[in-house]
């Protein structure tokens, strides 16, 4: 190691930037246990979501018991909204069951679906599960949370660079 040299001038003073946003910072699990029903509900369950940034996008997660009873081609729409609305970008977030010639089975199945949200604004959020038909189907028994927990699963996440 060699002689220590004199102190230099200091450097101007920049700019503080603007911070980092690291990923998975604010997230949120709204779980319930046995809801057994709300079958033809728009409001089956509700997570309340502070959104801390409105340039981020929302990850949600759904995971818990899904079913059709009573019927042969027959399907039914579970989906997630945003304040009432369903998502629009990229698109909607959703998933359907479908039974055929399953009349007398009363098929009880864990399912899950995710999906990610763009162009919700900062601040409170409700983040709903609901339940509806199948566009060409009609009206079907649908039970949601069959003897079993349900949960829904919030993340804010940076925007993406694609």
């Amino acid at each position: 190691m060699g002689l220590k040299g004199q102190k230099g001038e200091a450097g101007d003073v920049g700019d503080p930037g603007p911070g980092e946003l690291l990923e998975y910072t604010n997230w949120k699990q709204c779980a319930w246990y046995y809801s057994n029903g709300n079958d033809y509900d728009s409001n089956i369950y509700d997570c309340v979501f502070t959104k801390q940034y409105s340039n981020t996008a929302l990850w949600v997660y759904y995971g818990g018991n899904l079913r059709v009873y009573g019927c042969s081609s027959c399907c039914k729409r579970w989906y997630i909204s945003f304040n009432g609305n369903e998502c629009s970008s990229p698109t909607v977030i959703d998933a359907v069951v479908y039974q055929e010639n399953t009349y007398y089975m009363n098929l009880h199945r864990h399912r899950s679906f995710e999906g990610y949200c763009h162009n919700i604004g900062a601040g409170e959020v409700h983040v709903r599960l609901g339940v509806g038909d199948c566009s060409g189907h009609g009206n079907y028994d649908a039970d949601t949370g069959w003897n079993s927990a349900s949960r829904i699963i919030i993340k804010e996440v940076l925007p993406t660079p694609y």
